[in-house]
């Protein structure tokens, strides 16, 4: 591939060719991207990213308010429809072992704005849901976290730190950029960012196992709060569920595709990445539940869960539930609440490492400027430090300021503007490739069956999955896409001006 050079022309009329210099080689031999995800790695990034634990915890706060739900048809449903969604990004990695493969393949496929709209959708989507993630951390785990340890210390301070986190705008917005702080340095090298995967992956499941063992074996702690399922049965309510389970779980089973172009053995690591991580990660969620159910009850939980506890304990986390056997014992309890702090810091840190390579593959394909291609230490830095910027500015708007959107509609974004675009370019190769064809053809059917449910049962059975005003909740999901429709109109007409024709970019396929 020949190396192609440009020299700088401003118009006087569009100042913004500025920050889209011609003076730097766009089109490379090589990504500068270090090969450096064994296939351990990709079952750590698809587990931590599916997130067993993290992942029911939401599920089951709306569970409190759907008492005819059935937790375990709920969860086995929703693992059915994601089926289709794994097999195709499992088939999609392996025919294009790229980072940002999803990107590169519905640009190459689709035409370059839908690319552009699946990849900005994404950027924005991250930026917008790493404070969500940030506030999950602190009000699910922090939060708990301190609570918890103060009164197995019996230390009315933590406890009193433990409210304040959730109480004080001020000291939610610290700690959620703390959090966002910490996510971004590990994730600023290859070699700290798979490392600290490995490990941090290892303790969540470690403590997810503890959890369970001592839900089961010490069962007499939550006898004070023991209450059956209700008699009632909805099925219409298990599936609203369901629907639930996957926009908080499993439609998050493409983290091997963020890094793909990334992968040492890119069989076997897409093998275990997506395949063995779901299997796990599906049966450490269907044990957590059987768990709860067997130690505390449907009933209980839900009047818990609605009603509160004579303990100085948050009950809107999983991590409570979990940690209360343990409070006579200060090392387990320690074990289970740091493997509670993995939970949704490996998600931000995969929200990092991701939304870094599409700004990066965008800069490649000279939609975006070309600094945000540069790669330092197996990293592309100048991406990473913009959406480091942009995370810091939405965590004002919706930490701070308190615009914040739940995180169904999060879900909703993935399914809408990655999910469905994936599925529908690869469902129009079907003749080219009839496994990639036909698993695209049937996760666009289940993708569009899990999107109505949600919306449709859930404004009529639990506006609670919704938060705030429900039709602006809803509405902020053509944000994504009208960021992506106007960034490809910019950059199509800059290019124009410089000469060069930006359709002709995806006609290739990039390097690794």
């Amino acid at each position: 591939m020949e190396k192609t050079s440009f020299k700088l022309e401003i118009k006087p009329f569009l100042i913004i060719c500025f920050f889209f210099k011609k003076d730097v080689k766009f089109l490379r031999e090589s990504t500068g991207l270090i090969k450096e995800m064994g296939p351990l790695d990709a079952f750590a990034l698809n587990f931590s990213f599916i997130g067993p634990a993290a992942g029911i915890s939401y599920p089951l706060f709306v569970a409190s308010f759907l008492p005819g739900a059935n937790w375990i048809l709920a969860l086995l449903i929703g693992a059915v429809l994601s089926l289709p969604l794994l097999f195709n990004y499992y088939f999609l990695s392996l025919k294009l072992p790229r980072s940002s493969s999803d990107y590169i393949f519905v640009s190459r496929t689709l035409g370059g704005m839908m690319g552009v709209i699946l990849a900005m959708s994404l950027i924005v989507s991250f930026a917008m849901g790493f404070p969500v993630l940030a506030e999950l951390e602190v009000i699910m785990v922090l939060s708990p976290a301190m609570q918890l340890l103060g009164y197995s210390l019996h230390d009315p301070n933590l406890i009193f730190i433990g409210n304040e986190l959730t109480d004080n705008v001020n000291y939610l917005t610290l700690a959620t950029t703390l959090i966002i702080a910490v996510a971004f340095l590990i994730s600023s090298n290859s070699k700290w960012f798979f490392k600290a995967f490995r490990y941090l992956t290892f303790l969540q499941i470690i403590g997810t196992i503890v959890m369970v063992l001592g839900m089961v074996a010490l069962k007499s702690a939550f006898t004070p709060y023991y209450q059956p399922s209700p008699p009632k049965f909805s099925f219409t309510e298990s599936l609203l569920l369901s629907s639930v389970f996957v926009l908080s779980m499993y439609a998050f089973v493409n983290a091997p595709a963020f890094f793909a172009g990334e992968a040492r053995k890119p069989r076997k690591s897409f093998a275990l990445g997506y395949f063995a991580s779901y299997a796990v990660a599906t049966a450490f969620s269907l044990a957590l539940i059987l768990a709860l159910e067997y130690s505390i009850g449907v009933g209980g939980f839900i009047s818990v869960s609605t009603e509160g506890w004579k303990l100085p304990i948050s009950t809107s986390s999983l991590l409570s539930f979990g940690s209360l056997p343990f409070l006579d014992n200060l090392p387990l309890l320690i074990l289970v609440i740091a493997s509670g702090l993995t939970w949704y810091l490996l998600y931000a840190m995969i929200n990092v490492g991701a939304s870094s390579r599409f700004l990066f593959s965008l800069a490649f394909d000279r939609v975006l400027p070309s600094f945000l291609g540069e790669v330092k230490r197996g990293i592309p830095v100048n991406a990473l430090i913009f959406s480091l910027s942009l995370s810091l500015f939405f965590e004002l708007i919706e930490v701070y300021l308190g615009y914040s959107v739940s995180f169904a509609v999060d879900g909703l974004w993935f399914l809408t503007w990655n999910y469905l675009l994936v599925s529908l370019a690869s469902a129009i190769t079907v003749r080219k490739d009839l496994k990639l064809g036909v698993s695209g053809i049937l996760s666009s059917f289940s993708l569009a069956l899990t999107a109505f449910i949600a919306v449709f049962y859930g404004l009529k059975y639990a506006n609670v999955i919704f938060s705030g005003d429900v039709y602006f909740d809803l509405s902020t999901i053509a944000i994504p896409p009208l960021a992506g429709v106007t960034t490809y109109l910019i950059a199509k007409h800059v290019r124009k001006v410089q000469g060069i024709d930006l359709d002709s970019t995806f006609k290739e396929i990039p390097p690794e």
